[in-house]
């Protein structure tokens, strides 16, 4: 597992009550961690949906980085947020997966299924598309080569700034800068009839 690529809680506003799940869990208490995957399984997912574009993906992604995460925790250090921690694991088992699906499937194959918009926080962008053109974005979204999809994604999924982008990636802000504005770039000319 790589070290936390975060800052301290102290600059966060991760709260109290989750360090005390996260000290309880590495004692042992199996219902701590129930009460750490109901805070962070929503968020999670829209994460890694935005990453790999299949709902049924997403879903086995998230399960996968929660036992993974389970079997790590006593190597979580106790000070940081959980969240950044948690979404490194579930962002490694995604772009494995991307890796495999790129091997045997073509794109046509990786249209989006079954997403709920009402039940996230996308950005304006997102908010503006109806059901075609969803499909149609996330068709697009999932053509972008992943350094590009994913900083896209933590930028108007996740509503990191480019800062934070930069440490969780553990690249300069002016590459998340650079990056963000080709995966823009690169969506409105796949989607310019749209806009």
């Amino acid at each position: 597992m790589e070290e936390n690529p975060a800052k301290p809680v102290s600059d966060q506003a991760a709260s109290a009550d989750e360090q005390k799940l996260i000290e309880a869990v590495q004692n042992g208490d199996g219902r701590a961690y129930g009460q750490l995957i109901r805070l962070h399984q929503k968020r999670l997912f829209r994460f890694v949906h935005g990453l790999v574009g299949s709902f049924d993906q997403a879903e086995d992604i998230v399960q996968e980085t929660f036992v993974k995460a389970y079997q790590a925790i006593g190597t979580f250090r106790p000070g940081y947020a959980f969240y950044p921690w948690l979404s490194t694991i579930a962002r490694n088992l995604a772009y494995n997966q991307i890796a495999r699906e790129d091997k045997k499937e073509s794109l046509e194959h990786l249209q989006e299924a079954g997403f709920d918009p009402e039940s996230t926080q996308l950005g304006p962008l997102e908010k503006l598309l109806n059901d075609e053109a969803q499909g149609r974005f996330y068709k697009a979204l999932m053509a972008l080569p992943s350094k590009y999809r994913t900083v896209f994604v933590l930028r108007h999924f996740e509503d990191m700034d480019y800062n934070e982008i930069s440490i969780y990636l553990k690249i300069p802000p002016g590459t998340v800068d650079s990056r963000l504005y080709r995966a823009r770039q690169l969506l409105l000319e796949q989607l310019k009839d749209l806009i």
